[in-house]
């Protein structure tokens, strides 16, 4: 009798996939219902159907619901897409139990014009369940179906059906032939892992964890064959047209996603890689959540081998999701490789990423942003260096502290920020003009020190020659405070991998980064006051030192002057003014500081609350600023050398499709190394020329103010500051090649080319 049952259900197997119609069942009147009406026509049949018409105590049989469907009209898979309403099925039997609703490959759909992908059923399905007899059921058990779906053509029309059966129990499990082969039908298009299809399935992250806010990219790998010759392997169809037909998923919380391409497998002989889009809400996410869905992958004779995808989509901070930051399994989790491939393992392990930290600290000493600081500390060390050791260790503490501390400190305000829902990146405090108002005063200040309006660490009665003065501790920790200040601005060669892993990840993961590259930035001078012979290459201490302690002070002013030109760029002509009356301010009221410092205590005490009076009631009056008429560095620059568009999304993807490679400038004013770029790279002749010859369209994405479409974008490359360049290929849109913070000549020629001429 099995025999036989096995040979029937072969039969109409081959009927099913040769595409015959399949014989519609008869079920009892109350297991039949139909709902949808348009214009007084019900547009969905539904039935419930049993694969056995008899069967015995214990037995599992499978039940379902079959849906008929009028053309042009369909109903929805268990999760609807981005718009409809999933079909929702409640089986029940009255002896025994129903395990879960099997729902076989969907098919997505284009609605409101192609802006809307929706997944679901046309014409006809069977959505069905495995029900267990209970062993002492006799007689007949009831089997019902309580059913929820929305049937949409253009219109939408709910439908709901209450469906009832009773099903035999004797001594024979018997089939009921036409409502097996449905069942037949239905098993055959159900979704299989990738090991039951034969199918190789990877998947990569851009970014883990994904937390709130973010943008990110899924990209998916299905090989059926790795080499043309390989045996017992799977040659796939072409890639779809439509990228929307090649995966369908579940609805995920505080999560939107979207299939953003889908292409050959670059380096299998038979593949598919799929590309998903994603960005993740500000709602606060449950939990780990899961991406669950089916790849609609076809042969080469056209069959259908629908597999699951059944992955971690890891959004906070759980050992899963540490797991993928720190290469330990579960999925590949890396950005995409520049031939828009699946991504290579990650290299990020944690150390790697502290030595990126310790390292690019180190080279921020020779960024133009921290060349103030750093002179100072050559005169600092000069002084030094000719101390007992024991001195010089107490001021390389003091320095190191300061700097780490500082570092600390804006660790503490970014994690601050992000719990709040703020999220920021790598010099954000240079987009507030107050605070860049305050960083020139201390500058000012700092520079009015040197010139000796006033002093620091002296009390009354022990003035000496500031020609001998040995540098105090506590100014050595302030150098290190003043240092880390002025670094945020710039973003050094391999700091901004550091940094944007550490922003994207736990909160211990930004403390220790963040310290390690304090360590990093503190190092040279560190070491060089360690060295033993250090003082035999280093003039003594004398009258000159006088004179380059004040030539340093003109160092600060400048770096000054280089904040008026920020505040100028932020807030316009007013700005600037309000900011140099602050300034006239502070040097007035240090001055009068200076002039009583070391005389009487009354005396000292009336000077510095003239010095407060004066600080505080100018900037109650003038530190308040208003946006610049200006809205973006692209329309400043329309005189400039090159022809700079306003960067976005959609107007970078326009001029891909018109067949131009794209060059995107991810800048801002207070980026020094930013300015560096363009002044000694992209507005020369031979990058100018490269320009014009390729006809690249250069977009410039300015992050003076805040802009979270751009550091969204920064983020999705781990970057957490500017500078960052993209070169876009209209060959591939999607896959941008990632420059270097440091450019040359050559490297962005040869981009432009490649972008140019794939």
């Amino acid at each position: 009798m099995v025999a036989l049952c096995i040979c029937v259900v072969g039969l109409w197997g081959a009927a099913a996939e040769a595409g015959e119609e399949l014989a519609t069942p008869q079920v009892p009147e109350e297991a039949f219902d139909e709902d949808g009406f348009d214009a007084g026509e019900p547009r969905v049949e539904a039935r419930l159907v049993m694969e056995a018409e008899e069967v015995r105590p214990g037995d599992t049989v499978a039940v379902g619901v079959l849906f008929d469907i009028d053309p042009g009209w369909h109903i929805y898979w268990r999760s609807s897409g981005q718009g409809g309403m999933p079909t929702t099925i409640d089986f029940e039997v009255d002896e025994g139990s129903v395990g879960p609703t099997k729902w076989p490959e969907p098919r997505p759909y284009n609605e409101a014009g192609g802006r809307i992908i929706t997944f679901g059923y046309s014409t006809s399905v069977l959505l069905f369940a495995e029900a267990e007899v209970a062993e002492d059921a006799e007689g007949e058990v009831e089997i019902s179906a309580d059913v929820d779906y929305l049937v949409c053509e253009v219109d939408c029309i709910p439908g709901s059906a209450r469906l009832r059966r009773a099903l035999s129990v004797g001594e024979e499990h018997r089939l009921d032939e036409v409502s097996a082969a449905h069942f037949h039908r239905a098993r055959d298009r159900l979704p299989r892992t990738s090991e039951h299809r034969g199918i190789d399935l990877k998947v990569g992250y851009s970014k883990v964890p994904i937390e709130r806010g973010d943008e990110f990219r899924i990209e998916v790998s299905a090989i059926g064959c790795q080499g043309e010759d390989e045996p017992d392997c799977i040659s796939l169809a072409e890639v779809p047209e439509a990228a929307e037909d090649a995966f369908v998923f579940e609805s995920v919380d505080a999560i939107r996603l979207e299939v953003a391409r889908v292409a050959a497998h670059p380096e299998a002989h038979s593949g598919w890689f799929v590309e998903l889009n994603g960005r993740a809400t500000q709602d606060e996410p449950d939990g780990d959540g899961r991406l669950r869905g089916v790849l609609r992958l076809r042969d080469e004779e056209g069959n259908k081998i629908p597999t699951e995808l059944d992955v971690l989509l890891p959004r906070v901070d759980s050992e899963e999701a540490q797991a993928l930051v720190l290469g330990e399994g579960i999925q590949e989790a890396t950005p995409s490789g520049e031939d828009g491939g699946p991504a290579e393992d990650s290299p990020f392990a944690l150390w790697y990423v502290l030595l990126l930290a310790f390292l690019g600290g180190a080279v921020l000493n020779l960024m133009p942003c921290v060349f103030p600081v750093l002179a100072v500390k050559v005169f600092a060390f000069v002084n030094l260096v000719h101390e007992e050791r024991q001195n010089l260790y107490v001021h390389s503490a003091t320095y190191t502290a300061g700097i780490v501390v500082s570092m600390l400190v804006l660790a503490a305000v970014v994690l601050g920020l992000q719990v709040v829902g703020t999220h920021v990146g790598w010099g954000f405090q240079f987009q507030e003009p107050l605070f860049v108002a305050v960083v020139g005063a201390v500058l000012v200040v700092f520079a009015l020190n040197l010139f000796g309006v006033f002093e620091v660490t002296l009390g009354p009665g022990k003035l000496q020659d500031v020609a001998d003065l040995p540098a105090s501790p506590r100014r050595s920790f302030g150098e290190g405070v003043l240092a880390v200040i002025l670094a945020t601005p710039c973003s050094a060669p391999m700091l901004g991998t550091a940094v944007g892993f550490a922003l994207a990840n736990s909160a211990w993961t930004v403390v220790l980064i963040f310290m390690v590259l304090g360590l990093g930035l503190a190092a040279p001078f560190v070491l060089l006051t360690w060295m033993p012979g250090a003082a035999k290459f280093l003039p003594r201490p004398g009258p000159w030192m006088k004179y380059f302690k004040q030539g340093l002070g003109f160092a600060l002013l400048g770096t000054a002057i280089w904040l008026l030109w920020l505040i100028g760029q932020m807030t316009g002509v007013g700005g600037v003014t309000r900011l140099l009356i602050f300034f006239l301010a502070c040097s007035l009221g240090v001055w009068l500081y200076g002039i009583v410092q070391f005389r009487s205590a009354p005396a000292r005490r009336v000077g510095l609350a003239f010095m407060v009076a004066i600080v505080a009631l100018a900037g109650f009056w003038s530190l308040r600023f208003d946006a610049a008429p200006s809205s973006t560095s692209a329309e400043a620059a329309e005189g400039a050398l090159i022809s700079w568009k306003e960067w976005s999304e959609e107007a970078v993807q326009e001029e891909l499709a018109a067949g131009r490679p794209v060059f995107v400038d991810f800048t801002a004013d207070w980026c020094v190394t930013c300015k560096v770029n363009e002044a000694n790279v992209l507005e020369r002749t031979r990058v100018l020329e490269a320009i014009e010859e390729y006809d690249v369209a250069m977009f410039m994405a300015d992050w003076t103010h805040r802009d979270e479409a751009i550091r969204l974008k920064l983020a999705e490359f781990g970057k957490a500051g500017v500078p960052m360049y993209l070169v876009y290929s209209p060959e591939a849109p999607q896959d941008p090649q990632l420059l270097p913070e440091l450019l040359t000549r050559t490297m962005v020629v040869e981009a432009m080319e490649s972008a140019a001429r794939p």
